[in-house]
């Protein structure tokens, strides 16, 4: 039995002026469907039409809910249509941040094909512990994050500093406290994907290597940060990631092994600061829950 219509924004005059335009270009039924399709989240998820939503609203709305960037292309690019129709709007900030983007979605394709079968959890933790013994402390830091606070590319981008005072001279940069009163290293996030949604994020780090090896690059004053153009983190970050499949693939190894227990799976969303039920769509989640299947 077919699928019944989706008739939602019949009529509406938007959409109507946007079902013109695809009958204008004559797309193929396949493009069509996939466009209203957009359309329609893009519109579930500003709760109003395309044209009245501000175009850095809808970018940051589009990439705070989607954790997968050919599925932000391809809102943005739904965003883009709608403002060009007549009368054109103005839509240059969201062409300039699907250029920006074309790098990740790059990536995404890279590492999709760069393997076919992930390592193993036990493999993972093998590396980082090898990271420590061979005394490469940058690395350590960097997989350490990786492995046990599940962070993005753009978390990786931080200062080491002495003192509170400096954690707070700029609420947009990140940073690696070394916290001499709580004998710790205090992770503070202020500039992450979804930071707009979950803001600030700050954990005290007790794990003695953990520590050890921060000091240790505090003292090498070229180690951290690893570069300031955020264009490139994601380069340094897979070079130095685990077989080099870079952040995101790390993390799937993470959440395929701990796919079944739900507190681990709600342990990675919190600190990753990733809406549960994005965080189990994008890496195909299952897990035995009976009594909470509530999102975060």
């Amino acid at each position: 039995m077919p699928r019944p219509k989706d008739t939602s924004y019949t009529g509406d005059p938007e959409y109507t002026k946007f079902e013109q335009m695809i009958s204008d270009r004559k797309l193929c039924p396949a493009t069509a469907k996939s466009y209203r399709a957009s359309y329609r989240k893009c519109r579930n998820l500003f709760q109003k039409p395309i044209r009245d939503t501000a175009e850095d609203t809808a970018w940051k709305t589009i990439q705070v809910a989607e954790e997968n960037i050919n599925t932000v292309q391809a809102l943005i690019n739904i965003c883009i249509l709608v403002r060009q129709l007549d009368p054109v709007m103005p839509h240059d900030e969201l062409m300039e941040q699907r250029t920006i983007n074309k790098k990740d979605v790059d990536e995404h394709l890279k590492q999709a094909n760069s393997f076919k079968e992930l390592p193993e959890l036990s493999d993972y933790d093998a590396f980082v512990e090898s990271l420590w013994s061979e005394c490469k402390y940058r690395e350590y830091i960097i997989n350490f994050l990786m492995r046990h606070y599940y962070v993005r590319n753009q978390d990786l981008m931080f200062d080491i500093v002495d003192t509170k005072t400096e954690t707070v001279a700029d609420r947009c940069k990140n940073y690696l406290w070394v916290n001499k009163s709580k004998k710790c290293i205090t992770y503070i996030r202020n500039l992450y994907k979804t930071a707009k949604t979950y803001g600030q994020k700050s954990y005290d780090i007790k794990n003695e290597r953990f520590i050890r090896a921060v000091k240790c690059c505090q003292k090498m004053q070229y180690a951290f940060p690893i570069c300031d153009d955020p264009s490139l983190i994601g380069y340094h970050i897979t070079k130095m990631s685990f077989n080099k499949l870079g952040e995101s693939n790390c993390l799937k190894i993470v959440i395929n092994h701990y796919r079944d227990n739900y507190q681990k799976i709600k342990e990675i969303s919190q600190r990753r600061g990733t809406n549960m039920k994005v965080l189990m769509e994008s890496y195909n989640i299952s897990y035995n829950n009976e009594n909470d299947t509530n999102s975060e």
